[in-house]
């Protein structure tokens, strides 16, 4: 799955990032958010228990907290997930927002999802 992903990935800019001559920086170029995929991914985090003394048992049965993330699936490796759920269209702009980086081993299932339907508003 991984090689598939990483075809996937190739197109994700329209033109490859340039090193700007000037500063040595990285110029930003136009993301096509077209050709990354909108998931919905289950994965599993650590939770706080109450607070206090608690029975040995209880201690043992400490649950996990189940998840869910829905955006954008900007990387996808051995390492890590992270979802991008907000995306800026402005020509002039190339930034997103509300990203969470997950852990791989924490991933427990991810859903590849499309648009049925849109309701487009003036």
């Amino acid at each position: 799955m991984l090689k598939h992903w990483k075809d996937l990935m190739k197109g994700i800019f329209k033109k490859p990032t340039q090193v700007c001559k000037q500063n040595g920086t990285h110029e930003t170029t136009r993301m096509d958010i077209n050709s990354v995929p909108m998931v919905r991914i289950h994965w599993v985090d650590a939770r706080d228990t109450e607070t206090g003394w608690m029975d040995i048992k209880d201690i043992i049965k400490a649950p996990l907290a189940n998840c869910m993330e829905v955006g954008w699936m900007m990387v996808n490796n051995d390492e890590k997930v992270v979802i991008m759920r907000s995306w800026c269209k402005d020509k002039d702009d190339n930034s997103g927002g509300g990203v969470t980086a997950i852990p791989s081993g924490w991933v427990k299932k991810i859903e590849y999802l499309s648009v049925g339907h849109a309701d487009v508003r003036n």
